[in-house]
């Protein structure tokens, strides 16, 4: 089955009372969390920054000894500037912690979402994950959470190079975003040897939708919304992969 028949599966799934009342969960939460800890402390942080430029003053930078930076970076345009980024960068910062909060809160769910599909559409297939508990799964987890931390320190410095920014913040939470999810999914359905069997074979096909899920993700609400979509496309390919390689 093409990508094009999954994705057309995966909705009319989506689409049953069930997988959209369970998808609003992780959106209600993450939105009362981020949006009033943002707008409420950010708004305080953001009036004592501007206060200091009122005053003539940049905060992390020592007046007296540049006088004539400090000078400039208090003209009203980089005051203007500075709000700008400042909520840029911080409804960045929002779209992608919420997209890994949602992915953590929806794998607790998981399991369940990934039987409904096999009893709907696999109900011949048999399950192996017998032995992929949750705690045969915390090395992969913690595997996981420290390459992101070192792919996040090496792309660090690329953080201030404009463009090249949001690139360099992007591909360390692609990855974190992909790695739980076909761990999430994988872990649910079959054996910890058929997940690395098939996460090596179809790597190009797996990162390819995945790839493409967390391109949705960026989408300011989308993203949250559809974590249970996303788990319902890994699971239709988990199971036909699986099917394949048992046949």
């Amino acid at each position: 089955m093409t990508i094009k028949n999954i994705i057309k599966k995966s909705l009319e799934d989506f689409k049953s009372p069930q997988f959209l009342g369970l998808s609003l969960l992780p959106f209600l939460i993450i939105f009362m969390l981020f949006g009033y800890g943002y707008f409420h402390f950010g708004g305080d942080f953001l009036s004592q920054i501007q206060s200091s430029f009122d005053q003539g003053k940049v905060p992390f930078l020592d007046a007296s000894a540049h006088p004539w930076i400090t000078s400039v970076l208090t003209f009203s345009i980089f005051k203007w500037l500075f709000t700008i980024l400042f909520y840029l960068f911080g409804i960045v910062a929002i779209v992608l912690f919420s997209v890994v909060i949602a992915s953590i809160l929806i794998g607790f769910f998981t399991p369940m979402i990934v039987k409904k599909i096999q009893k709907k559409h696999y109900p011949n297939f048999k399950f192996t994950n017998e032995n992929f508990t949750l705690m045969a799964s915390l090395p992969y987890y913690f595997k996981i959470f420290v390459s992101f931390v070192i792919l996040g320190l090496i792309a660090l410095p690329f953080m201030f190079i404009p463009a090249v920014n949001f690139i360099a913040i992007g591909l360390p939470f692609y990855y974190l975003f992909h790695s739980f999810m076909l761990l999430d999914v994988g872990s649910s359905i079959v054996s910890k040897q058929e997940y690395k069997v098939l996460t090596k074979k179809y790597k190009k096909l797996f990162r390819s939708t995945t790839l493409t899920l967390y391109g949705l993700s960026l989408v300011p609400v989308l993203g949250v919304f559809l974590q249970v979509f996303y788990v319902i496309v890994l699971a239709h390919e988990f199971f036909q992969k699986a099917i394949l390689e048992r046949n």
